[in-house]
């Protein structure tokens, strides 16, 4: 049996090209899947969350969530958006994070995930490191727990591509 990949690294020249990589995720994710987005300010992390709600069918669309923990947008699966750039542990508490994760009636996106720690126990997400690769181009580096879901969107991002 061949050995399924565990990461990718996907090149974006473009907020487009970064839209549609979100659009290729919207298509593959089935509920209860989970998101973990890390990267600089400013390397596109919200943008993929709200182009992923567009694609899932949301009618309001996330914006930075920083200043509130987490959002909820419904589409054909509801997006579950948490942003923990200004949470501390103390907040972890009460946020109700745990009670996301794997929800079978949507997708859980978490950025800067890194403030949940042991929260996440039990949870395989597909993790996104973004970073800056010069004006408006991103890499876009996807780690997934199986390498099933990361063969399908290579194999959609190279379809849509052409």
């Amino acid at each position: 049996m061949a050995r399924s990949k565990a990461s990718s690294i996907f090149k974006s020249g473009c907020p487009e090209d970064t839209a549609r990589l979100a659009r290729v995720f919207a298509g593959e994710l089935a509920g209860g899947a989970a998101l973990f987005l890390e990267g600089p300010i400013g390397s596109g992390k919200t943008f993929f969350v709200r182009e992923l709600a567009k694609a899932l069918g949301a009618k309001k669309l996330p914006v930075s969530a920083s200043f509130n923990l987490m959002r909820a947008y419904r589409g054909r699966l509801k997006l579950y958006h948490f942003d923990l750039f200004r949470a501390g542990e103390a907040d972890m508490e009460n946020i109700g994070l745990d009670e996301y994760l794997g929800r079978p009636d949507g997708i859980t996106a978490v950025e800067w995930p890194g403030t949940g720690g042991e929260l996440y126990s039990g949870t395989e997400p597909l993790r996104l490191e973004f970073a800056l690769a010069g004006g408006d181009r991103r890499l876009i580096k996807v780690r997934a727990p199986g390498g099933e879901i990361l063969e399908r969107i290579e194999a959609g991002w190279l379809k849509k591509r052409r």
